[in-house]
């Protein structure tokens, strides 16, 4: 399938396993070149080399030195695998320290967009050490599991009832030198993602009883999500990403995307 693709790390997480769970699993003959790494961040790429599925706020920070790639995203707009746990209804709760536990940059963007906008809650503090608060953000298998007390509010259905915009949770990203000077490796790397993500399509069924069996997820949980997501990134999510980035780059501390280039490689141009 990869004939010689330039490495890829790929995000292996529950969000990402329309296309990460078919090599996890055998299920393609030839993944050579693709390498699952759970809880990818931008820092574990060699940069200016590595090619990525990874988080898109991690992005952000190398977008100076990468391409994103829009035939291949993972895109939610109102079902979302990013939640706000609270032991009371969120108008109950106010001057908190939010739980962050680790999540992933796009989570805590999400956080930060909505919490105070969409919920009224104001924040006293960020702590991405802690798990226990009266405002955890949640990710990932969690989310798509039972509540077994608390309430638990979506925040990718709240950033896209504030910003009208879907969210990219994952972008495909490359080096643009790479764009440059090996566009049909470029090409090569799609088409791997593409029989991934077609693979997993054809298969989400016992994909999805796989992974709630595995996880012990609710099967219902995980069949909306995947089925709202979306497995390329369209003008609007485009848009969308950019918005996110924009309103909490500087609570995140990450550079602003001034110049993003984007290409498509089935219509073979960037904007």
């Amino acid at each position: 399938m990869s004939g010689n693709l330039p490495r890829c790390l790929i995000d292996d997480s529950v969000t990402t396993a329309l296309i990460s769970y078919p090599p996890r699993a055998g299920w393609v003959e030839d993944a050579t070149g693709l390498e699952l790494v759970p809880r990818l961040r931008a820092t574990q790429l060699r940069i200016g080399q590595d090619c990525a599925l990874i988080d898109s706020m991690e992005a952000t920070t190398i977008a100076d030195r990468y391409a994103v790639i829009t035939d291949v995203a993972l895109v939610s707009r109102f079902t979302g695998a990013v939640a706000l746990w609270a032991p009371k209804r969120p108008d109950e709760i106010d001057g908190v320290t939010v739980a962050l536990d680790d999540v992933s940059l796009t989570a805590e963007a999400l956080a930060g967009a909505t919490l105070r906008r969409h919920f009224g809650i104001t924040a006293t503090a960020w702590d991405r050490a802690r798990s226990e608060s009266e405002a955890v953000i949640q990710e990932g298998t969690v989310v798509l599991q039972e509540v077994a007390d608390g309430h638990r509010e979506d925040l990718v259905r709240a950033w896209s009832i504030l910003s009208g915009l879907p969210v990219p949770t994952h972008l495909l990203i490359v080096p643009r030198r790479l764009v440059e000077a090996d566009p049909d490796a470029v090409a090569a790397l799609v088409s791997a993602f593409e029989r991934l993500r077609d693979v997993g399509l054809a298969r989400r069924r016992e994909l999805r009883r796989n992974l709630t069996d595995e996880l012990e997820l609710d099967r219902d949980r995980l069949a909306a999500f995947q089925a709202d997501q979306r497995l390329s990134l369209s003008g609007d999510a485009r848009d969308g990403w950019l918005d996110l980035a924009r309103r909490t780059s500087r609570a995140l501390n990450l550079p602003p995307v001034r110049q993003p280039l984007l290409v498509s490689i089935d219509a073979g141009s960037g904007d």
